[in-house]
């Protein structure tokens, strides 16, 4: 059933779903050109070399404004990369979007074809989860996450794919082991968990009455927990994870008190970040995108890609790199094990100003290796450290390397995060 939208004042949207009322905004017409420059950046800040990102290309299609060829673009690289990876490194979640991202371009996701091979997305994720489902009942864990697991849902319940709304609810229900991380609520995950129990419930044939119960008492629980992370300016959580709770909340008001949540205020401040160019990183631009046009991951399915405009030129050319050489800042590094407390080591680091954390790793890892070496890999949101001085996060056993400043946890990743001359950074080893 498509959402009725009518159009208030200003931001304000109100729309009717199966749910019943939901509450939205969108950006004014005024605004509409911080929404398009957003939109540019995201597509010129993609690294031609790093593997092609679906979140990118399914922000872009959730758009109003739309560049056809660089979208097309986007969709066959992303089936290259999915038919070249579908056998052996794809996690579940990337699966995951992979799907999403063919359905919102008008693309069916069980025959997604590249050099001469086609390959069933859907029948991919649901073999996946299936094994996520398998390390849970031996190890009590997911071999991703519960932020994974919850995409997974909310795809498989977007294209119909083999789907226990029972089963759905049981792994998704409330349980601070699912929906912490170091102590602190996970408002990314509950968003998407939200989004993808909306689903279940708006999907389909209706559910068992037990079933459709236990679901609205999981929905409720999560949105309940994301309020509480509200703060007074109308962030929820930090600024990178306010644009998927902007999703959950505006799909789920009936569940909402009155005045709980005002969405023209988040999505005030939101604007005053995109104007501070919080959002270079083009995960997190592709996370907020959607929620300034008042749509959610639950639209892909509702897209029709031949009523689409081509009205986002891009002249403008890529921002060239700085020619100037900075001066340089002094930063203390440590590298700790705060699990089983076998090392913790210091060092002073010289790098450029406008260094990130990454930077300051690979200086200290060549001046000496022994102590500061690491491994990562290259996810979505950039470098992920998977290991420092030989010692591995290990999903199963709730470990992973953390990113501190002065003792704080960062909320941005080691190749966002920019550093400042006298600062005490830390990778430490944790449990979440």
């Amino acid at each position: 059933m498509r959402s009725l939208v009518i159009t208030l004042a200003g931001h304000l949207l109100l729309c009717f779903t199966p749910e019943g009322l939901c509450q939205g905004c969108a950006v004014s017409k005024d605004e509409r050109p911080l929404v398009r420059d957003l939109q540019k950046k995201m597509i010129y800040s993609v690294d031609p070399g790093a593997p092609p990102n679906p979140s990118i290309l399914l922000a872009l299609r959730l758009a109003q404004d739309h560049n056809k060829k660089t979208e097309q673009d986007m969709l066959n690289k992303l089936s290259q990369d999915a038919v070249k990876r579908a056998a052996s490194s794809f996690s579940s979640g990337q699966v995951a979007l992979h799907i999403l991202a063919q359905q919102a371009s008008c693309s069916d996701p069980r025959r997604v074809s590249a050099s001469g091979s086609t390959i069933n997305l859907v029948q991919l994720l649901e073999q996946k989860l299936e094994k996520e489902l398998q390390n849970i009942a031996i190890h009590d864990n997911p071999l991703t996450s519960f932020y994974q697991l919850s995409l997974d849902v909310l795809a498989l319940c977007q294209l119909n794919g083999c789907l226990s709304p029972a089963n759905a609810s049981a792994l998704l229900s409330p349980d601070d082991k699912k929906y912490y991380l170091g102590g602190q609520f996970s408002v990314d995950t509950a968003a998407v968990a939200v989004l993808a129990q909306v689903c279940l419930l708006t999907t389909g044939q209706p559910l068992p009455p037990k079933v459709s119960e236990k679901i609205r008492q999981n929905v409720q629980w999560l949105v309940n927990k994301m309020l509480e992370k509200k703060a007074s300016d109308g962030l929820i959580g930090n600024i990178y994870s306010t644009g998927l709770a902007m999703q959950a909340l505006s799909v789920s008001s009936s569940y909402l008190k009155p005045r709980a949540w005002s969405c023209p205020q988040t999505l005030s401040r939101v604007l005053v970040a995109i104007r501070q160019d919080a959002f270079k990183n083009p995960m997190a631009a592709s996370q907020i995108l959607p929620s300034l046009e008042n749509r959610s991951y639950l639209d892909v399915s509702r897209l029709n890609c031949s009523m689409d405009p081509d009205n986002l030129p891009l002249s403008t050319p890529r921002p060239a790199p700085p020619t100037s050489h900075p001066p340089s800042i002094r930063v203390m590094y440590t590298a700790a094990d705060g699990v089983n407390h076998t090392f913790s080591d210091s060092i002073q680091v010289t790098v450029p100003q406008g260094s990130v954390f990454f930077k300051v790793m690979v200086v200290a890892q060549k001046r000496d290796p022994r102590k500061f070496s690491f491994t990562y890999t290259q996810s979505s949101w950039g470098p992920y450290i998977t290991s420092v001085r030989g010692l591995k996060a290990d999903n199963n056993q709730r470990t992973y390397w953390q990113l501190l400043s002065n003792g704080v946890p960062l909320n941005q990743g080691a190749g966002d995060y920019i550093v400042s001359n006298g600062e005490r950074l830390e990778v430490r080893f944790s449990t979440y």
